[in-house]
């Protein structure tokens, strides 16, 4: 039997083995570049810390949406004669001990005091602001590297470990093509050198010397192929025990020069101090009304109430007010509100500072003269 050599073009293997190889080299830098990315923005939020700057967390909403929670931000140290309003002040924050306040400057306040607001905020903060308490002035952001510290207060366990995942995934991708990597640095030593390319950087090609025998032609000493490999994974192990010590490394570092938290609680959240606890007031509804004529044509609602002292009551035919008073019962009389000759049901709203008022789900009924204001119960 005769066996002919063919030669020809590549075969359909050989271009799906190519596309795949290229496949790998293109997952895996851009994982590498997402991994730089990340620990480039790390760096940038943590490093400033070494020349005596502030990296700070923004762990609320309250100055939204210039600054957003998970937000780094860097302050730079402020002489006190250059603070200047609309600038953005990290501060010690006087109504919470121990904690940041990162507002905006917007009004000099009473004895040379700093009144601060919060952008996303509709007041401003009700305690100035002293300028020796002032750290620095907004200058960097970096937008939610600091997430995961966010996430860690708030309790949410899965975010962080979604996260972790995510960059365990991205620290393996960055590794799927170091085959090929290694197969190019073994083509070019190869090519470079005087003696065989070795295959893969694994074992060396056969030779007639026997193991450990000098290679004539070059001087060298060749190594048997079991010794050749277990250097290679000798090495291996090296480079990732190596990598595996920076990861660390740069890990503890970061972890040394965290953030610090700039919590400035919004409007709707519960806040405490040394001597208070300050929280949203729930205005209790008036209740059990009752309707008593009155001698001169108008009447009494009466009513009871028992929650924190009330601005005043006010008795409501619907949206209209038709009395209002500082105690129990109000008194009703007739006006031109009403129509004649008609049955009303009536409630009270207890007023309290400002707009919070809360309206009785209980009822009274009054009732207008056909002829005249007189009023009396139904």
């Amino acid at each position: 039997m005769v066996s002919i050599e063919v030669s020809g073009g590549r075969t359909p293997h050989d271009a799906l083995r190519d596309v795949l190889d290229w496949g790998r080299v293109v997952v895996a830098t851009l994982a590498r570049g997402i991994v730089a990315t990340l620990l480039g923005l790390a760096l940038w939020a943590a490093a400033p810390a070494v020349i005596g700057w502030h990296p700070t967390t923004v762990m609320t909403g309250s100055m939204e949406p210039r600054l957003a929670p998970g937000d780094v931000v860097v302050s730079r140290p402020v002489a006190q004669a250059e603070i200047r309003l609309g600038q953005i002040l990290l501060a010690d924050d006087p109504d919470q001990p121990g904690h940041l306040r990162m507002h905006r400057f917007v009004k000099a306040g009473p004895d040379g005091t700093l009144v601060t607001k919060g952008d996303a905020n509709p007041q401003r903060d009700s305690t100035g602001i002293d300028r020796a308490a002032v750290h620095g002035v907004a200058f960097l952001r970096i937008p939610s590297i600091g997430a995961p510290i966010v996430w860690l207060r708030d309790g949410e366990w899965h975010r962080v470990v979604l996260l972790a995942l995510a960059i365990t995934a991205a620290l393996f991708l960055c590794t799927i093509d170091g085959s090929l990597r290694r197969l190019a640095s073994s083509s070019s030593d190869g090519d470079d050198g005087d003696g065989p390319a070795a295959d893969d950087g694994l074992e060396a090609h056969p030779t007639s010397a026997p193991s450990g025998a000098a290679d004539g032609r070059s001087g060298r000493h060749l190594l048997p192929r079991r010794a050749l490999r277990r250097r290679v994974r000798r090495v291996r192990r090296l480079r990732r025990a190596g990598g595996a010590a920076a990861v660390v490394l740069v890990a503890g570092g970061l972890g040394v020069l965290l953030p610090a938290q700039a919590v400035a609680a919004p409007f709707a959240k519960t806040t405490v101090n040394p001597t208070s606890s300050f929280a949203t007031l729930t205005v209790p509804q008036a209740t059990t009304l009752a309707c008593t004529a009155n001698g001169d044509g108008s009447v009494n609602i009466g009513f009871a109430y028992g929650g924190p002292t009330a601005t005043s009551f006010s008795v409501m035919s619907g949206t209209t007010v038709l009395a209002t008073g500082t105690t129990t019962p109000v008194k009703v009389v007739g006006s031109g509100i009403l129509s004649l000759g008609q049955v009303y049901t009536v409630t009270v709203r207890v007023n309290f500072v400002g707009n919070w008022t809360s309206t009785s789900t209980a009822t009274a009924r009054i009732q207008t003269a056909l002829v005249g204001t007189n009023l009396s119960c139904a």
